[in-house]
């Protein structure tokens, strides 16, 4: 039921599949934002941690080599540049009501003198398998003991945890069927993340529309893999929801991603991106534990059958006729199945 190195070390709950499509276990690779530390500093928590070396790329990205987890890869460190591009970092200072000084001649500009209180530096750790995922633990409690800030430190720090969560399935049913129970539990994940601000007004994290919803909550939706896949970018050609499928799907069948998507934007990989929580460094109480426990949640629910169908139901229900009573229940049976 829980993975845990020792007593202290918050439990991992098992998800309800722990073997990888191709064999061997499902590996987990966490990525980390947050604001107030320099690479080199960076650097020194990762190795405080897990031995290694960095090996900087230029003055914005760079490696730790020879860790501890060396035999999964390295832990990358790198400016998240994704807010300047396509003019997103200037809408989401708007949304802030920030209105550019006419002192920067561009955003780029902007961003050049004050990105590290802006764009975020991020950590990606290498996928490490299921049962491994304790030890990425002790990078969270490392990053808190340092000078690192997180969203809740400034208004403009929309910073989030992502898990890329390797798939239990390729089958097209299954896929689905996680769909299905992240449309359904999304209100429920929204309350107990308690989603910052600062992170709902980019859109990093935009909900999927209703209408896509309602396919895939449909009883009767059953497609097959390159129709879900169509389907999925039909409703959604962007990486910005809260659970990104296109990595996978790009993983999957790359040639039909890329009849809508350029491959720069897509790096295919056999993982559901969950993009939802917050970065929480700064709370002594926030650990990784609880975020992926959330998301394995989402796992079982996708398993359970019964009460997979039964969820849509309600939540078609309240598609059609939004009111808090029905989402109430949602809540109240995920609270009562997996408190």
């Amino acid at each position: 039921m829980i993975l845990s190195s020792n007593p202290r070390t918050p439990a991992f709950w098992k998800p309800p599949v722990t073997v990888a499509p191709g064999g061997g276990e499902r590996v987990v690779g966490v990525e980390l934002e947050f604001a107030g530390l320099e690479m080199e500093a960076i650097a020194e928590v990762i190795t405080g941690v897990y031995g290694g070396r960095l090996e900087k790329t230029d003055v914005w990205s760079g490696r730790v080599c020879g860790t501890s987890l060396a035999e999964f890869g390295d832990f990358a460190i790198e400016l998240d540049a994704a807010l300047l591009k396509e003019g997103k970092l200037e809408r989401y200072l708007t949304k802030l009501g920030v209105e550019r000084a006419e002192t920067f001649s561009s955003v780029e500009d902007f961003v050049a003198r004050s990105a590290r209180h802006v764009v975020p530096m991020e950590i990606v750790a290498p996928p490490v398998p299921v049962g491994r995922l304790p030890e990425i633990e002790q990078l969270r409690a490392a990053l808190h003991a340092s000078a690192a800030k997180d969203t809740r430190a400034s208004v403009f720090h929309a910073f989030g945890t992502h898990l890329n969560a390797e798939a239990p399935s390729f089958e097209a049913a299954e896929i689905r069927d996680v769909l299905r129970a992240f449309l359904i539990l999304y209100d429920w994940l929204k309350e107990k993340l308690e989603v910052d601000l600062s992170r709902r007004l980019t859109p990093f994290i935009d909900p999927f529309p209703r209408d896509y919803a309602r396919l895939v909550l449909a009883p009767d939706y059953a497609p097959d893999l390159d129709t879900l896949i169509r389907d999925y970018l039909r409703h959604n050609p962007t990486r910005n929801r809260p659970l990104d499928a296109l990595p996978l799907f790009a993983h999957l069948r790359e040639a039909v991603v890329f009849e809508g998507f350029k491959p720069k934007l897509v790096s295919p990989r056999p993982a559901y991106h969950y993009r939802l929580p917050n970065c929480s460094l700064n709370d002594p109480a926030w650990t990784l534990a609880a975020e992926w426990n959330r998301w394995v949640v989402v796992e079982r629910v996708a398993a359970d059958k019964e009460r997979l169908g039964h969820l849509a139901e309600e939540r078609l229900r309240w598609l059609d006729h939004p009111a808090q009573v029905v989402a109430g229940r949602i809540a109240e049976k995920v609270r009562e199945w997996f408190a």
